[in-house]
Order: structure tokens, then sequence, then C-alpha cells
């Protein structure tokens, strides 16, 4: 049986394009958790961001996601008054190459699973 040559180069890509979305539609959701250790009054997790209040300015806390993925972390005095300047970021693994500030109270930075939870120590230029 022979093949158009149009149809051997569709059939081709119609089987990666079902494979992909095969894979894609399978994912499970991303799921971060946070952990405070120090310091930290709450930590609100949103979908790729978290919102963190750490009142004295200076805290730690820790993360575990289940897939790769970019955070958001605002740090916040309280609901009412974000981080004035953030002095230092301390973070343990492979994720601390990621971190990146991104103004005076927020900085990102690139999770992934990992056996030991992510380690993230924040220090206020301004703390009280």
């Amino acid at each position: 049986m022979k093949m158009k040559r149009g149809t051997a180069l569709w059939l081709p890509a119609m089987l990666l394009v079902s494979a992909n979305l095969f894979i894609q539609g399978c994912s499970e959701p991303l799921n971060i958790t946070a952990t405070p250790v120090r310091d930290v009054e709450r930590i609100e997790v949103k979908e790729k961001a978290l919102d963190v209040y750490c009142p004295r300015g200076i805290c730690k806390f820790e993360l575990k996601a289940n897939q790769k993925a970019e955070l958001t972390i605002n740090m916040f005095y309280d609901t009412e008054q974000p981080f004035t300047k953030i002095e230092g970021v301390s973070v343990t693994g492979e994720s601390g190459n990621s971190m990146t500030m991104d103004g005076q109270h927020q900085f990102k930075m690139a999770v992934k699973p990992q056996k030991e939870p992510i380690t993230v120590q924040v220090v206020d230029y301004y703390r009280s």
C-alpha cells in the first residue's frame, strides 16, 4: 500500500502533538508547601506566589514543591505594611542560584522537587 507524500509527513506530526497533549494533560497541579521555621507569623500560598508575614523583619521558612516552578515571594511586616527594602535573602541548595530581587519587598526563585526542603532566610534593611 502506497502512502501519499503529504500523509507521510502529516502522520508523525499528529502523533507528536497527541503525545505532547497526553503528557501535559496528565501532569498534576503545582503543590507548594511553606512551613514557618523562625519568626514567621503566617504564610499565604497562592498559585505561584507566597505572601510571607514577618513582623520583626528577620525570618526563616522552608519550601517544598512537587514540580519545577518559578515562585514570586512577597514579604510583609503585617497586612498593611510590606517590607521597606530587603537587605538580604539566603536560600539553601540549587534554588539559591535562581533567586533574583524583583522590587523592594519581593523576590523570585525557581523551586523543584528535592529530598530536603529549601530553606529561605530573609532580612529587611529597616527591620523593627
